[in-house]
């Protein structure tokens, strides 16, 4: 998928909008109703509140438009690729401590894993 299947309409300017990023949010968070934190890759931090009146957040420090992805529960990391291809662990903003809190190790472990399921790579 790229951006441009995430075009989200804006009702003010009636044009549509293409994010530059994604971030996953925890549904636990948005359940909870407490203000939120999303960190944006430039480091800057927009905090958002529940419910979500929107899925598409501007960056104050950068400008990027990031695509809120929320997923059920609780699940701290999602895998994703590195842009060499090597399996990486993309934390899920929101997420409790306890999903997040993982060693160095338990990362290498799980990530090794992932590579030996994965194969070639060509998954």
């Amino acid at each position: 998928m790229t951006a441009n299947d995430f075009r989200i309409h804006n009702r003010r300017s009636g044009e549509d909008l293409k994010p530059d990023l994604f971030t996953f949010v925890a549904g636990i968070a948005v359940e909870r109703g407490d203000p939120i934190p999303i960190t944006c890759n430039c480091g800057s931090v927009i905090t958002i509140m529940p419910p979500l009146q929107e899925e598409l957040i501007v960056c104050p420090g950068c400008e990027l438009r990031i695509k809120l992805l929320v997923l059920s529960g609780d699940p701290g990391y999602v895998i994703g690729r590195a842009p060499d291809g090597d399996p990486m662990l993309i934390p899920v903003q929101g997420s409790s401590q306890e999903k997040l809190a993982i060693s160095d190790i338990e990362r290498q472990e799980i990530l090794e894993k992932i590579k030996k399921d994965w194969g070639d790579g060509n998954h």
